[in-house]
């Protein structure tokens, strides 16, 4: 047995400020995040093209849409557990240079079926990179940058999804839809290869293997530690997780303790969320085409919120880091009086375009917000798996955004009435907030009966 000092890596990664070893892994898992959200996006752009050019009906386009969201769910789920057994670095990967592959298959899909085909095999792929980059960089951050450092990484997204619509004007005139497919997947294949030099494996991930310490102390000289100090024979543990066995995740971990009561919640919040983002992100533009704007207005107002949701996101987050998960409270108690007012008042044509840009916008920072305190829930042993089921479990809710769009507008009610419909989503965030709070103070309560789990007792935030 080792008589050497135990190294707490826990504690050396609270205590230290971000340096270039952060930086590059927040910069590499950005730029893979903008492909991400522009690849899973740019179906919505393309679908006005796609329906004149191959005679597809809404329900066609939905069919599209949905298959690709139904593959994230899948991918989530499958890949976000297995990250957790193997590693975050090599499940990463894999996925990555599949979406790009599967993208640009896209560019040359022969007919619907086809088209229906790919897009899920791409979601399956896309649906992994997202939990996983989560996870990884949330075991490099303290506490009290997580939430912060989370959704920089998700403006990624935000920018890919937004940038579609731009693209999209630029692109389409001189190389069709499929030009911008192609475009995708050639920019998600470059970003795969980035990846391969820049990306680490979780050091939190290497600790709880208990074999990898030639691995654990090249990376703490990466994080800025002095390794010639540290003995060879040291030890090194998680101090803010208790010592577990290295086994295999159970899905009942993720219910275990204060998690039985926060996991069903932060599903619901986050349910709730991507049905609005997925709605009108992937029937903006059709949407605002059914309102009287014309297309190049349609793509670039869609865009132009996408963008400002990315900078609500960030301007609520060093607010949630500092006060918890009472700042997530705060966007969608704006966004129910104003879906309902925008579905229900008769308003002006410049008033209907100025208040669809903010609901995008509040959309999008409430659905940052809401991811933001996802990992953090859970320890290390099953954060991507958590992560990963949250987002599954949230794209599934958010399969059915398209499949609403798709009967709106197959139905005779003015489209504008399905904002209003819209405003129950922020009003199921604000309850699941409440009850997680709710909880939390159960939890954190001496006198509470609650079975805990090994470090999952109370959430880290």
């Amino acid at each position: 047995m080792s008589t050497a000092p135990a190294i707490d890596v826990s504690q050396v990664v609270e205590n230290r400020r971000l340096n270039l070893f952060n930086y590059k892994l927040i910069a590499a898992s950005w730029i893979l995040t903008v492909f991400d959200g522009f690849d899973l996006s740019i179906a919505a752009f393309a679908a006005p093209y796609m329906r004149d050019d191959m005679g597809l009906g809404p329900n066609q386009l939905a069919n599209i849409l949905s298959a690709g969201l139904l593959g994230t769910v899948i991918g989530a789920i499958v890949f976000s557990s297995l990250s957790d057994k193997v590693g975050r670095r090599p499940v990463l990967l894999g996925c990555s240079f599949a979406f790009g592959l599967l993208t640009l298959a896209m560019g040359f899909a022969p007919s619907y079926e086809w088209l229906v085909a790919i897009r899920f095999l791409d979601g399956i792929a896309i649906g992994a990179v997202v939990p996983i980059a989560w996870a990884l960089n949330s075991e490099y951050v303290p506490k009290r940058l997580r939430a912060t450092v989370v959704t920089v990484i998700m403006v990624g997204y935000s920018v890919g999804t937004s940038g579609a619509g731009p693209i999209t004007v630029f692109l389409e005139p001189h190389f069709g839809w499929r030009g911008l497919f192609i475009f995708g997947g050639l920019g998600s294949l470059a970003a795969a290869m980035l990846l391969v030099a820049t990306l680490p494996e979780s050091i939190r991930w290497l600790v709880l293997r208990g074999d990898r310490k030639p691995r654990v102390r090249a990376i703490l000289g990466l994080l800025g530690q002095d390794t010639s100090r540290i003995s060879q024979s040291a030890d090194f543990v998680l101090g803010d997780e208790p010592e577990i066995s290295v086994r295999k995740t159970r899905f009942s971990d993720l219910f275990a303790g204060w998690l039985r009561y926060a996991t069903p919640l932060i599903w619901l919040a986050y349910t709730a969320a991507i049905i609005a983002v997925y709605y009108v992100n992937g029937w903006g533009p059709i949407i605002l085409e059914e309102l009287g704007f014309d297309r190049t207005t349609a793509a670039m107002a869609t865009a132009f919120g996408g963008v400002m949701g990315s900078v609500a996101g960030l301007a609520i987050m060093r607010f949630t880091d500092r006060f918890g998960y009472v700042t997530v409270l705060f966007y969608p108690s704006l966004l129910v009086p104003i879906l309902l007012v925008l579905g229900l008042v008769p308003l002006s044509q410049d008033a209907v375009l100025v208040l669809a840009m903010v609901t995008l916008a509040l959309i999008g920072g409430m659905t940052f917000a809401v991811l933001s305190i996802i990992a953090p829930l859970y320890p290390t042993q099953i954060r991507a798996s958590g992560s990963g089921w949250a987002n599954s479990v949230g794209k599934l809710g958010g399969v059915l955004g398209p499949i609403f769009g798709g009967w709106m507008l197959a139905s005779e009610i003015p489209i504008v009435r399905s904002y209003a419909l819209l405003a129950l989503m922020p009003a199921i965030v604000i309850a699941a907030m409440f009850a997680i709070m709710a909880a939390k103070r159960r939890a954190q309560n001496p006198s509470s009966n609650l079975e805990t789990m090994e470090g999952a007792l109370v959430p880290a935030e």
